[in-house]
């Protein structure tokens, strides 16, 4: 797949040496700076980012803190040259250094590159985003092409973060056949061998193929169809695999790694549509994805587990085996939007795996997205199910598996749920909103197990054949305001409260023990049943400045 990179890329080098001597008189250079300063002030109770333990209701935390995003835009004429910086820091010093660099990264703070401290110099902290050129073909059809680390953007969808969202280093063509038809074609590098194993390099040759083509066939409708391939040779990006089921993504995939050989390969494909019909104040965005393929895993033991806790029953350890692929996603959103008042109702489903499922060799039935950047819902409202106005804050954030805004679905078991909002704008700069959404596994949670943040849950086969115990993952209200009260600035609070046992209803948030989370340990988690879980709580100001 490099060589045809490479062809490509050697291609649209010549096409323009071929373009028009006019090329030589290039306008003057232009350079802007676009981006956001946002300070911003977070209470949680019982979010549990760091014990992953939701029985503690005495789990607080406060804290402010601060984050820069910076694009820095070259343009000459229509081509451009685009740098994205981005900076995440807390008020005050929470680790043992400034920053997460020299220090346990668990210790900067979830999320963050560190924090100020008495002075604030503070070194290594910078995250590049974007590095990428963007400029048209010299041919007829109007088109764009972006070489390097880039977004996703809508390249494979329009609804945001079904599939592919965030960022990614690679080559994306759009060809522009009509002002109502686009197509995307775009090819992401997801991880790169060089050489190969047999000279040291210990990654796979990972990578995906996108393409999309959004087009109206007439007006209030859009459609766009995509298919996706992804490719993984070994061990693979935590944000294209998570471990599920008991799979560690630590060792499931790296026996053979060595000596030349690459390791279990995966290949998935994605197929589907999403769209949106608009007639007058109504409108609707159907998105139905399906995923198939196939892929090869290692019966291998996570570390550090307890006794019953083990994947043995599942076949020979360091045994290779083949699991296909069959997992769908639907996401439908309606609205209703009429002078100031806006209505919105959201349903979703992701399949998933029964608890008594081999997650080696049967059926992987959960759907598996290229991309999410922890978005998903990100754009409903939820402040605890989803990433809200503070991103730093979801359930589960550091177990990928289980992260709703990362998996979609919840472990291997599925997710299915949805709710309705409703907004009202006092004034064109005063807004305020409400929410309500609810969410359950598709397939029943077995909840007598252990919780590994590079396996997701491990089924425990100590009292025989692991059962569903609970579907219910929880029901968030939300609250929010904005209030636009400057040119550039906006202030902006929200708060989320999860009830996850409503009526007494036992939770599929529950599990036995925790396996070497945060601060390596194994613990209790005292949930002796599925109804030890208790709520979460979230409020969140914050000010933005964006130029």
């Amino acid at each position: 797949m490099r060589r045809l990179l490479v062809l490509a890329v050697a291609l649209v080098a010549f096409i323009g040496v071929l373009a028009p001597s006019a090329m030589a008189q290039a306008p003057a250079p232009k350079v802007t700076i676009t981006g956001f300063i946002d300070e911003i002030g977070t209470y949680t109770k019982n979010m549990s980012h760091y014990d992953l333990d939701y029985n503690r209701s005495g789990d607080t935390q406060a804290y402010g803190r601060t984050r820069g995003r910076f694009d820095i835009i070259g343009e000459v004429g229509k081509a451009k040259a685009v740098l994205g910086l981005e900076l995440d820091m807390y008020y005050g010093q929470t680790g043992s250094n400034d920053n997460n660099i020299q220090g346990n990264a668990t210790s900067a703070g979830f999320g963050a590159s560190g924090g100020f401290d008495l002075n604030t110099d503070s070194r290594t902290i910078f995250e590049i985003k974007w590095l990428y050129t963007e400029f048209p073909l010299p041919i007829p059809l109007a088109n764009t092409v972006r070489l390097g680390a880039q977004p996703f953007g809508t390249l494979a969808n329009d609804k945001l973060a079904v599939y592919a969202n965030g960022d990614f280093p690679g080559v994306a063509l759009s060809l522009d056949f009509t002002p109502a038809a686009r197509l995307n074609l775009t090819y992401v590098q997801v991880e790169e061998s060089l050489t190969g194993a047999k000279e040291g390099f210990v990654r796979g040759e990972d990578w995906a193929i996108i393409a999309s083509f959004g087009f109206s066939p007439f007006k209030g409708l859009d459609i766009k169809p995509m298919y996706s391939f992804f490719q993984a040779q070994g061990p693979t990006s935590g944000n294209a695999r998570q471990g599920r089921g008991g799979v560690d993504t630590g060792t499931a995939f790296t026996t053979g790694f060595s000596g030349g050989a690459v390791g279990p390969e995966e290949s998935r494909h994605t197929i589907g549509i999403d769209g949106r019909f608009t007639a007058g104040p109504f409108s609707f965005q159907p998105t139905v994805l399906y995923q198939f393929g196939h892929r090869n895993a290692t019966i291998a033991q996570p570390a550090g587990v307890p006794a019953g806790f083990t994947v043995a029953p599942y076949g020979a350890i360091g045994s290779v085996h083949k699991s296909d692929i069959s997992a769908w996603l639907i996401d439908l959103r309606a609205g209703f939007n009429v002078g100031p008042l806006s209505l919105g109702f959201l349903g979703m489903y992701t399949s998933g795996n029964k608890a008594q499922d081999n997650p080696f060799t049967g059926t992987t039935r959960y759907f598996q997205p290229l991309d999410t950047d922890t978005s998903y819902l990100a754009d409903w409202g939820t402040q605890i199910f989803s990433l809200g106005i503070d991103y730093f804050n979801i359930l589960q954030p550091n177990v990928g598996g289980l992260n709703p805004g990362v998996a979609i679905g919840y472990d291997k078991y599925g997710r299915m749920g949805g709710g309705a909002k409703v907004a009202y704008a006092f004034t064109p700069s005063f807004t305020v909103g409400f929410g309500s959404t609810a969410f359950w596994t598709a397939e029943k949670t077995d909840t007598d197990t252990a919780l590994i943040p590079s396996a997701g849950l491990l089924p425990s086969f100590a009292g025989g054949r692991p059962d569903g115990d609970a579907r219910f993952l929880g029901w968030e209200q939300n609250v929010s305001m904005t209030y636009r009260f400057a040119p550039g600035l906006a202030f902006d609070v929200a708060g989320g409260y999860l009830i996850a046992r409503p009526f007494g209803a036992d939770s599929a948030l529950s599990h036995a023990v925790t396996v070497g989370c945060c601060n390596g340990a194994i613990g209790q988690t005292g949930r002796g049943s599925a109804k030890g879980v208790d709520d979460v709580i979230i409020g969140t100001a914050r000010v933005r400045y964006s130029f």
